[in-house]
């Protein structure tokens, strides 16, 4: 850390919300918990409202050292409060380039992760509608769960995973079963930690969808038909959706790696801190649990009527075969008593 920032702050989880934290100039911070080391880089705004949060994505342990604080050379360029977090669970082994804050089986790191940022936020007066998650490819899944975690904020994401297990990298795939879940397979992990490694998953335990704004790649196959397409398919088999998640379909040959610079991202990011676009800015950031509830009962109701309608269907149709029987009856009748005559 000391390459990064002078000033380090090591605290513990529950001393966070005691803590003064200085405005205006960078720091580091270290929270030690359960033998993980969980650091972060903030600047606190004494000024604007807003706050934008940076994760970090892969990183070759080959030729980079720990901790690395991917975009850190956008600092400069902001006037919000910035929180830069790295993903702990790299240190688990140099094996491992991306670990989705996954942690291990008995620690999930992105929960603890959650937990400290709420905390900074709470202690320093900013409001969970003025947070955003940006990140791409692995860091963008790990944004958007994040966002699913503090309610209120959103998500930017750029070519993102929802769905660790759909990655098109499977040497990173393999090596996070491996040093995470101690080599399980995909059932067990899937029926286990589903919530961990898969967004939908995550909106279903925490009965929840944030705002999201999810721009994708069509040239991209990996991304376009192997997260973006399942993705929308696994939305509509929701029984909820609170906020929008607006999808913004784009073309660039450089394909998974496209449009991740900050000239391509600075404009966009600013225009969602600073609400310009987006019709969710226009509802409340958390839900009326009363319309959920409605909207759930609408839901069952619609159920139970389309139940009904195939009830009735199935005996008209009955009613039209007895109908159609007996007037063949009558004609056979009929007929006989003719030839009789």
């Amino acid at each position: 850390m000391k390459n990064w920032v002078n000033n380090i702050i090591n605290l513990k989880i529950d001393d966070i919300t005691k803590y003064k934290f200085p405005t205006d100039e960078y720091f580091g911070l270290e929270v030690l918990d359960n033998n993980a080391k969980y650091e972060f880089i903030i600047r606190l705004s004494s000024s604007n409202k807003g706050l934008l949060c940076l994760g970090s994505g892969v990183i070759d342990q080959k030729t980079k050292s720990i901790p690395r604080f991917q975009r850190y050379r956008w600092k400069d360029h902001f006037e919000e409060s910035l929180i830069y977090y790295f993903d702990p669970t790299l240190y688990l082994t140099d094996e491992l380039q991306v670990g989705w804050c996954i942690g291990t089986k008995d620690d999930w790191y992105l929960e603890k992760i959650s937990e400290i940022i709420k905390k900074i936020i709470h202690t320093s007066k900013i409001k969970e509608e003025h947070v955003l998650f940006y990140g791409t490819s692995a860091g963008g899944f790990v944004s958007a769960m994040l966002a699913t975690m503090i309610k209120g904020s959103t998500a930017f994401v750029g070519n993102f995973q929802y769905s660790i297990l759909k990655v098109h990298a499977k040497t990173h795939l393999e090596n996070m079963k491996k040093y995470c879940f101690e080599g399980l397979n995909n059932e067990t992990i899937k029926s286990e930690y589903g919530y961990r490694i898969d967004l939908i998953e995550m909106f279903k335990k925490e009965k929840y969808v944030p705002p999201i704004i999810y721009y994708v790649n069509a040239n991209s196959k990996v991304d376009i038909l192997g997260q973006c397409v399942p993705f929308i398919k696994d939305l509509e088999k929701l029984d909820y959706s609170d906020n929008d998640i607006e999808i913004i379909i784009y073309h660039d040959e450089n394909g998974h790696r496209s449009r991740v610079i900050y000239g391509e991202a600075y404009e966009f990011i600013q225009m969602i801190l600073k609400r310009k676009i987006y019709r969710y800015y226009n509802r409340s950031p958390v839900p009326n649990k009363k319309i959920i509830k409605i909207n759930r009962e609408n839901h069952a109701l619609k159920a139970e009527l389309k139940k009904m309608k195939n009830e009735i269907d199935k005996l008209n149709e009955e009613n039209k075969n007895l109908k159609n029987n007996n007037i063949k009856s009558k004609m056979s009748n009929y007929l006989r008593t003719c030839f009789k005559k």
